[in-house]
């Protein structure tokens, strides 16, 4: 019985390890979407800039957390790439609508990195 709680308790430790790792790339993901998401609804191209480029620098940080030895986590980081993609295609958009577009698009591998790390061994 002893060794049994044992065996939980060092499971539960390595559990912690793991969701603070991943807590991390799920937090910046999550601060990444709502920026994306300001950008979104922006009323101007220079207001959408500014607010897209702080989601792409919090979506490389989601990105690093989530292959840093505690998480481990390749499709979270693959859905992190991707938003820094689209949001460096919406940084470079000539008119809002393109602009929005790509947006959106980064506003949704943000919300799949999320969707991810829950997955996450």
């Amino acid at each position: 019985m002893t060794l049994l709680s044992m065996f939980f308790s060092v499971m539960a430790q390595e559990n912690k390890k793991v969701n603070t790792g991943c807590g991390m790339a799920s937090t910046y993901a999550e601060m990444a979407f709502m920026s994306f998401k300001k950008a979104y609804q922006a009323g101007s191209l220079d207001e959408a800039k500014v607010l897209l480029k702080d989601a792409v620098g919090k979506a490389k940080e989601a990105s690093a957390y989530s292959i840093i030895p505690n998480c481990n986590c390749a499709n979270a980081k693959n859905y992190s790439l991707n938003a820094v993609i689209f949001g460096n295609k919406a940084l470079k958009a000539a008119d809002l609508d393109n602009l929005k577009k790509w947006a959106k698009k980064a506003m949704d591998m943000s919300l799949d990195v999320m969707a991810a790390i829950p997955n996450c061994k």
